[in-house]
């Protein structure tokens, strides 16, 4: 599962690319680094590639993850509500894994925090510099 972490000084964006199979110690993983990121370079503004992620993840692991995303923000001092983060997903997901994506955004809204699913990068940002 590589992946990649850069502070974009343009957009001001932590932006994450992600690549192959993650289940939920990757998640863990990759969103702690971009948090820390986030804290240094004193952002609030998370871009995540995952157009070429494979999911595997249970749905109680994705119902999870909101409260996965606060535990890790806590120590910092950092209030998960305050993260804006756009998910950029493939154009071509169909039936379970495009489910487990719009589940994971449901239950991360129903819990306040800000995230959206793209299927666009543009998009993605666009809506992360509103």
């Amino acid at each position: 599962m590589p992946y990649t972490i850069i502070y974009n000084s343009k957009t001001c964006f932590v932006e994450a690319t992600v690549q192959g199979t993650i289940g939920f110690k990757e998640i863990k993983e990759i969103f702690s680094n971009a948090v820390h990121m986030l804290m240094e370079k004193e952002s609030f503004l998370y871009l995540a590639d995952y157009r070429e992620v494979v999911l595997s993840m249970s749905t109680i692991e994705l119902y999870a993850l909101p409260k996965l995303m606060s535990d890790i923000t806590a120590p910092l001092g950092v209030n998960v509500h305050r993260l804006k983060r756009a998910v950029v997903i493939a154009k071509d997901l169909k039936d379970k894994r495009l489910e487990d994506y719009r589940f994971y955004e449901t239950v991360t809204l129903n819990r306040g925090q800000n995230t959206k699913l793209f299927e666009d990068m543009d998009e993605a940002r666009k809506w992360l510099s509103e």
